[in-house]
């Protein structure tokens, strides 16, 4: 019996043979989640936050930002989109071109009420053991930035950082992102 559900779940190769789409499509232990067009306010946030991370990681000559869609593909049963990642030189070798076959150096994902519960939990929890260091939480709602980061336990909060702040976090603790930029 354990043998059929496994078979029945989907994989991230079921996915590819659906052959390119403009639909986000994620997979949750063999569960294919389409999630609806996110609004106009989520891409708003989700591209300002790109920008600000992708100037500063250019400037220093870090590694890679990039905005959705990009798979991160963390086993053939578990697949997501971030809004934004940042891979690092260290650990470019883990993105071959079409996918990233592990959990990039930071994932941010952008708060909407129908992915909220699956970004707090399941999303918290594969992304932490698949080797993330930092995870963002972006609330367009509150206008706050949590920061997360990987430690023997999982992801521990660092700190809330409010649309009036100026944020640092342990991957970038330089950086004194101005969050008057995000937050529109």
């Amino acid at each position: 019996m354990a043998k059929i559900a496994e078979e029945l779940k989907v994989t991230y190769t079921d996915i590819l043979s659906l052959g390119e789409s403009n639909q986000r499509i994620e997979v949750f232990d063999g569960e294919v989640i389409m999630s609806a067009m996110p609004t106009v306010l989520h891409q708003i946030i989700a591209k300002k936050v790109f920008s600000l991370l992708d100037r500063y990681v250019e400037n220093r000559d870090l590694g890679l930002v990039l905005p959705t869609p990009v798979d991160v593909v963390l086993s053939q049963h578990i697949v997501f989109q971030p809004d934004v990642s940042f891979l690092s030189h260290d650990r470019m070798h883990i993105n071959d071109g079409k996918k990233y076959n592990a959990a990039p150096d930071l994932v941010v994902e952008v708060l909407s009420e129908s992915t909220e519960e699956r970004d707090r939990t399941f999303k918290f929890r594969e992304y932490a053991k698949g080797g993330a260091k930092e995870y963002w939480l972006v609330s367009p709602e509150k206008k706050e930035i949590e920061v997360y980061e990987n430690s023997e336990k999982g992801f521990q909060l660092v700190n809330i950082f409010k649309s009036t702040d100026t944020m640092s976090t342990p991957l970038f603790p330089d950086a004194g992102f101005d969050l008057k930029e995000v937050f529109p």
